[in-house]
């Protein structure tokens, strides 16, 4: 057995070394940890690993078949998403162990803390003592047994798995009930107990899922129209218009909010309500104006990863294979492949036929770990942490049960047939100092190869991008109000955030603030159309885009809005097989690429009618706002009257 000694060793390099190790087979005996953080992080081979001692956050995170003991402690997060293999503590465990468990097992001898088995999907977590408050808060599958006490709140809002107590259940949580646990379940448990020689006499309690917040109760009738209201227009008969009428009726139907896809469907402040200063009537004349404009982009080299090296200063917005098709995910990696830009997971795994087109891949973490594995990390280009995004600031993602079908469930680790709503905060993630250990693990586990960004949507924006700053992110995806989604309800989408101009001068305005002006790459998303909308966020501070709804529009989207039902026509936001047969790959995916050529050259036209040679040369100068409310939300200089200066006078 191989010895690392982590007093005169640092765990990064001690991480290295134990990677090598595994890659030989051989055992590894960690002495003097004293607690550090992310010991083992991200080991993928069936190598023992004994530590002698105590261990900090994230000991044997992300990991796929080792076996771990630790021989006291260990702080929060133990096990964090693992595998396979199997992690013995023989005393405490902090805060959410076995957070997002996918397989394997984790023992701990003595008690644990609060959330304990947090979004897991598979395997079997164990404390031989005490649980605290909120043990298998919304756990989706697996096993949990605790010996001891429950704590508090056992199985809030579980929607999956098992819980077995020996001791006294202190209270349950919301949709968690009681059940007699079967004599194959004792049995079950007793043989699980028995191989790690844990003694007990008792008799089981069992928790399972009451279910009765998995579905809604009476689904949305199918509406091909948009369901957006407008309260106010040019004549009084546009307040009690049709759509405020079918938007009263249907939710007098349903009894609750109503569903759909895309953003705020009302209209805001955006991009048209400004315009760049210059007369550009001979923009794009040059035949060759794209070869002559230099567009090249690399975002998230801060700290030493490998930067995503676009073609222009454009990516393809974060889209969940789950909301979308199989297919349309893998138009989406053929384009980016076909334009020289990245594309980004989303929220609901990486598919492998997926990765394998796509000529950058930015892999995406929900606060669900929906889909999130070590293997897509070692494989991503870069890795995104999702907070929250501009269609439903302060949510988690939505799914409905027509949509999350068994090879959809597979792939997030969850139970098919229900309508999933994951979690609207990270576990791990309570506060700044909580997302520096995240995005630590994060680079361990990946050997510090790739930039990690954060995705974030627009409202505390001023405060939250000086967060990420501080806590040594490489890039922020930030999504307006505008931005669209595959599900949430209508209230939210169009009231409940700020416009993506507003959200764009609001991170600029924090880094201002702290005198870090350009030192954290911004990537503007929500509602962005066309290369014109591009060029316009660049020259306001933005260090590139991405486009989420454009690219569906491209691809044939007739914005029904009914992305929820799973009954989209054209095949892109559905699992019907009926449907996304429909779907032509190829042909959609040179759409897609070919309205992404278009957004180059209209960039490139526009750099080079102000007489630059390089995007990032337009700037704030450039612009001017056209209404009050755009002069207002960007502080440029309000000119109504501007075009006038352009118009050739008539004969």
């Amino acid at each position: 057995m191989i010895t690392i000694d982590l007093s005169t060793t640092a765990v990064r390099m001690a991480n290295e070394m134990i990677r090598g190790y595994g890659s030989t087979r051989q055992n590894v005996e960690v002495v003097n940890p004293d607690a550090k953080h992310y010991i083992g992080v991200g080991l993928v081979s069936p190598i023992k690993l004994r530590i002698r001692g105590s261990a900090g956050y994230y000991c044997g995170g992300l990991c796929d078949g080792p076996q771990f003991e630790v021989e006291k402690n260990v702080s929060w997060g133990v096990g964090d998403n693992l595998l396979a293999g199997s992690i013995l503590v023989r005393g405490n465990a902090g805060a959410i162990a076995g957070v997002g468990l996918r397989g394997g097992e984790i023992v701990i001898k003595g008690n644990m803390g609060s959330r304990a088995g947090q979004v897991m999907k598979s395997g079997t977590l164990c404390c031989a003592g005490n649980a605290n408050f909120m043990a298998g808060y919304m756990m989706y599958g697996g096993r949990i047994i605790i010996l001891g006490s429950s704590g508090e709140r056992v199985g809030e809002d579980m929607m999956g798995g098992e819980i077995f107590v020996g001791g006294q259940v202190d209270s349950l949580g919301n949709d968690a009930m009681l059940v007699e646990p079967s004599s194959a379940d004792v049995d079950a448990v007793l043989a699980f107990l028995d191989r790690y020689d844990i003694p007990f006499s008792g008799e089981f309690k069992k928790i399972v899922s009451t279910g009765k917040s998995l579905r809604y109760g009476t689904p949305e009738p199918r509406l091909r129209k948009l369901p957006f209201h407008t309260f106010s227009g040019p004549k009084a008969s546009d307040y009690w218009n049709v759509k405020v009428q079918e938007d009263i009726q249907v939710k007098a139907h349903i009894g609750r909010y109503r569903i759909r896809g895309y953003g705020a469907a009302r209209h805001l402040p955006h991009f048209s309500d400004i315009a760049f200063r210059a007369d550009l009537s001979t923009a794009g004349s040059d035949a060759d104006v794209v070869k002559k404009v230099r567009l090249r982009t690399l975002i998230g080299d801060n700290h030493g990863g490998r930067a995503l090296d676009l073609s222009m200063p454009v990516m393809i917005a974060p889209m969940s294979y789950g909301a979308l098709s199989p297919q349309m995910k893998l138009a989406l990696g053929i384009a980016s492949r076909l334009s020289g830009i990245s594309e980004n997971s989303g929220e609901g795994g990486m598919l492998s036929s997926e990765r394998a087109e796509a000529r950058q891949m930015i892999a995406q973490c929900l606060a669900g770990r929906l889909g999130w594995n070590v293997h897509d990390m070692k494989r991503a280009d870069a890795i995104e942490i999702y907070i929250s995004q501009g269609a439903k600031p302060g949510l988690g993602g939505q799914l409905m049960a027509e949509k999350l079908t068994k090879e959809i469930a597979a792939v997030r680790g969850i139970p098919a047939g229900m309508d999933l709503r994951s979690p609207s905060r990270h576990p791990d993630i309570l506060g700044g100092d909580d997302l520096i250990m995240k995005v630590e693990e994060f680079r361990e586990a990946t050997g510090w190869r790739v930039p990690i960004g954060i995705k974030v949507g627009a409202g505390r924006i001023r405060d939250d991008i000086k967060i990420a700053l501080k806590d040594g992110l490489d890039f922020i995806e930030l999504d307006g109000m505008q931005g669209g989604t595959g599900a949430a309800g209508s209230e939210v989408l169009e009231h409940v955030g700020i416009p993506t101009l507003a959200g764009l001068q609001e991170a600029l305005d924090g880094l201002e603030e702290i005198d870090a002006r350009g030192k954290l790459p911004i990537v503007l998303m929500g509602g962005l159309k066309d290369g014109v909308d591009a060029a316009k966020a660049i020259a306001l501070g933005a260090s590139a885009v991405a486009f989420g709804t454009a690219m569906l529009i491209s691809a044939g989207c007739i914005t029904c809005m009914q992305c929820s039902v799973g009954s989209c026509v054209i095949g892109a936001a559905t699992q019907d097989r009926d449907h996304t047969r429909r779907f032509d790959v190829e042909k959609r995916a040179l759409q897609i690429h070919r309205f992404l050529e278009a957004v180059r050259w209209e960039i490139a036209s526009i750099v080079q009618g102000h007489g630059y040679s390089d995007v990032r040369q337009l700037s704030r100068d450039d612009l001017v706002a056209l209404t009050p409310e755009a002069a207002a939300l960007t502080r440029l200089p309000y000119e109504p009257g501007y075009r006038d200066r352009f118009r050739r006078p008539t004969s």
